[in-house]
């Protein structure tokens, strides 16, 4: 009687090319993973750089008592601008220059034309054009809206509006290619 030899395989043998290229790419997606989330994080924390400075100033150099929102505008010098109800329930916006720690502009809603209204007030001026945004801003010291839209002749233009509604004198308008 002939006895013979079965062949000893294991299912964790694996060509050696194979536990190389897994092992490099687990290394690379980890590396990748790891530049992404720090990226997100130094973006992140540049986009909310100074809100709660902002926030601290606005509550206490001004009416406003609760802040809802800080947006931060960035023309000639950086505004950060806080939104936010008085102690009277009244909605205010406060403009801040952090940098020289002051406020520039303090402004209740009352003399302020909502942006829906103007927004309306603008569709009717301009049929044929594509609405993108409106922010508030600060040109040539004074509180305003820009309003970014594209025209009849194709072009992304930023438009700058007073809060009481009125024109500004400021509009710029580029070609897309």
């Amino acid at each position: 009687m002939m006895r013979t030899i079965k062949p000893q395989s294991s299912q964790f043998i694996v060509p050696r090319w194979v536990k190389w290229t897994s092992l490099t790419l687990a290394v690379l997606v980890t590396i990748f993973l790891i530049f992404f989330a720090w990226m997100y994080f130094e973006i992140n924390q540049d986009r909310t750089a100074g809100q709660e400075e902002a926030t601290k100033i606005a509550l206490e150099e001004t009416k406003l008592s609760e802040v809802d929102q800080v947006t931060v505008y960035r023309g000639k010098q950086t505004v950060h601008i806080v939104e936010g109800k008085s102690t009277q329930g009244e909605h205010g916006l406060v403009y801040i220059d952090l940098k020289e720690k002051k406020v520039l502009e303090q402004l209740f809603k009352e003399n302020v034309m909502s942006k829906e209204v103007l927004k309306q007030k603008w569709s009717q001026s301009c049929t044929g054009c594509d609405f993108k945004y409106i922010q508030y801003a600060f040109e040539e010291n004074q509180p305003v809206y820009e309003m970014s839209y594209i025209d009849e002749k194709n072009r992304y233009v930023l438009d700058y509006f007073k809060l009481s509604g009125e024109n500004f004198d400021q509009r710029f308008a580029f070609r897309q290619n």
